[in-house]
């Protein structure tokens, strides 16, 4: 019988406690940034605090695309692809201080905050 917390192929098993449930990607922590943008239409940058290693991204009401650094996103250059009403964690490339947002219709919100 398989493990109930293994991903679909060739994915590692996630990390499980002694009662074997699931652990969450990302530790309780104080935010260091946090950034709520309700007009999120035209590539829109975010400039990273120094210490930001992760990202959790929620879209409301439209789906975004997200492109590490500092060039402008498209709909057809992008590193990421957030659906609307979904919540996403991302580890931040070394180097990278920016990331770039844009909705895939007529204007998103978007949630962004910093660890």
């Amino acid at each position: 019988m398989s493990n109930p917390n293994t991903l679909k192929a060739k994915r590692k098993a996630l990390a499980i406690d002694a009662n074997n449930n699931a652990l969450p990607i990302t530790l309780p922590s104080v935010a260091l940034a946090q950034t709520r943008d309700t007009s999120i239409s035209a590539s829109t940058e975010i400039t990273l605090d120094a210490d930001t290693s992760i990202i959790e991204v929620t879209a409301l009401i439209d789906n975004v695309f997200l492109k590490y650094g500092t060039d402008d996103v498209t709909n057809a250059n992008f590193d990421e692809f957030i659906q609307a009403g979904v919540t996403r964690h991302y580890v931040i490339p070394q180097d990278i201080t920016a990331i770039n947002l844009i909705d895939d219709g007529s204007g998103a919100t978007v949630i962004v905050i910093e660890k």
